[in-house]
């Protein structure tokens, strides 16, 4: 027994005493002859439903009285359709909703959409007779780069047509693109010669021009007149060009496009 060892158990620890609760307070006594208020007499649920609806039928007949006074708003456009309304102008100036081709057959070919610069940024160029989807200001443009003193130079091209137009509309008081596209009409020739071989002999023969060749030889002869006009005189390029699409609008023979134009339809005609 002595040799057995005696093991402490833990101290159990020691609850804190609860609060005791405060005393309640004694209620009132109730005053003698005291009565009890009246409770409201409950309605029936026939006549709660009878009463939510003429209240919504009052709510609904304001609503529609002040809808009565107030003016109706209009309503709001798509933005989509707000852009097509808004007319985009060429150069911020001239409306090309104005300008109307006369010329039945070059009318497919001359591209008049509104743009506000005339570029495209090449992405007719590399498809087949994409030429004519292409705004008509735009061809005139690239058609004066084509030459050793323009070459490449798009932003130079586009100043000088700029400013060709503002001379064309002092001169005239037209849309200066509606005097291009009739200087296009005017100055594309509808006929032209051919050589076909018969027994190792050239023979020129007369066929009409396609109305796509119409626009781009239009084209070729008003750049190139406009070049032989300015190179090595001291007229500025702006003011030739104007001249030149002023002068083959009204289908003038003294200016070169028009000349030109003759030349071939006259040599087209003796080969008939």
């Amino acid at each position: 027994m002595a040799d057995e060892k005696i093991e402490a158990k833990p101290a159990e620890p020691v609850k804190a005493a609860k609060p005791e609760k405060p005393a309640r307070k004694p209620k009132a006594p109730k005053a003698e002859g005291a009565e009890k208020p009246a409770r409201k007499p409950k309605t029936p649920k026939g006549e709660k439903a009878a009463k939510g609806e003429k209240g919504a039928e009052k709510i609904l007949e304001k609503v529609i009285a002040e809808a009565a006074e107030k003016p109706e708003a209009p309503a709001e456009a798509p933005a989509k359709e707000q852009e097509e309304k808004t007319p985009r102008l060429l150069f911020n100036r001239w409306d090309l909703n104005e300008v109307e081709v006369t010329d039945p057959g070059i009318k497919r070919y001359i591209n008049i959409q509104s743009m506000i610069v005339p570029h495209s940024s090449g992405r007719l160029s590399t498809q087949q007779f994409a030429k004519g989807e292409m705004l008509v200001v735009e061809r005139l443009i690239n058609r004066l780069m084509q030459n050793e003193m323009n070459t490449g130079k798009k932003h130079r091209a586009i100043r000088i047509t700029r400013e060709a137009f503002e001379i064309v509309h002092r001169k005239t008081k037209k849309n200066p693109v509606q005097v291009l596209v009739d200087a296009v009409a005017q100055a594309g020739p509808r006929e032209e010669t051919v050589r076909l071989k018969y027994g190792g002999i050239n023979v020129p023969k007369s066929v009409d021009t396609a109305p796509l060749r119409r626009v781009n030889t239009a084209l070729k002869f008003i750049c190139n007149g406009v070049y032989a006009a300015s190179h090595k005189h001291k007229k500025y390029v702006s003011d030739c060009l104007a001249d030149e699409l002023i002068a083959a609008a009204k289908g003038d023979t003294k200016c070169y496009s028009v000349g030109k134009k003759e030349e071939r339809e006259r040599v087209a005609k003796a080969s008939r």
